[in-house]
């Protein structure tokens, strides 16, 4: 195996991994179109009530040797893994609604939310990626910022897709059923809020 390639699919994978990418996602999201104290406070939401509960429990899952990976990349594993994160994330749009954001922020994550609990009963049956989900989801909510910043997207969402065949963690089939839901997910959040 080439080692700039293995290295260059490893990096796709970390800086798309939904943790990061999500977060990123809602950091120049909620910068173009909340003020900036209510943009930090978003930000500092989703780390508290979604991002570090979720990553306290896989690694703790992960030590255990419930996970294999961080990734939770076993579709066995999965099934515990997306209870919690429906639970957190409906956790986070709760406290998203109660802390009174706009109405679009609240629709955007009850979007996201129906995303991931679609994976959780898609999972049932084929291990579909939640890496390239999220990331079509995202490209599909950047409309706004023109064709470029959406076409530039599309590339890094296929590099992720890309990376997780190539490091074995999704076969062509999981990548494509990922994509497929994220774009389905992201394009009716974009309609509807």
């Amino acid at each position: 195996m080439n080692l700039k390639t293995h290295l260059l699919a490893k990096t796709f994978s970390i800086i798309g991994h939904p943790l990061i990418l999500g977060n990123g996602y809602v950091v120049a999201m909620s910068a173009k179109h909340l003020p900036q104290g209510q943009a930090l406070i978003l930000a500092v939401t989703i780390v508290f009530c979604l991002t570090v509960p979720l990553s306290i429990h896989n690694y703790r899952k992960m030590k255990k040797g419930s996970y294999t990976n961080f990734d939770v990349s076993d579709q066995q594993q999965r099934k515990g893994f997306y209870p919690v994160a429906i639970l957190l994330l409906a956790l986070t749009a709760a406290v998203i609604w109660m802390l009174e954001f706009p109405v679009e922020v609240s629709f955007h994550i009850l979007y996201l939310l129906a995303m991931i609990s679609f994976l959780g009963l898609v999972n049932y049956r084929i291990k579909a990626s939640l890496h390239a989900a999220l990331a079509f989801f995202i490209c599909s909510n950047l409309w706004e910022f023109g064709q470029w910043v959406v076409l530039s997207m599309a590339i890094f969402a296929l590099g992720i897709a890309w990376s997780r065949y190539f490091l074995g963690r999704h076969s062509v089939p999981e990548l494509i059923i990922g994509g497929i839901i994220g774009v389905f997910f992201g394009h009716l959040a974009l309609l509807m809020t």
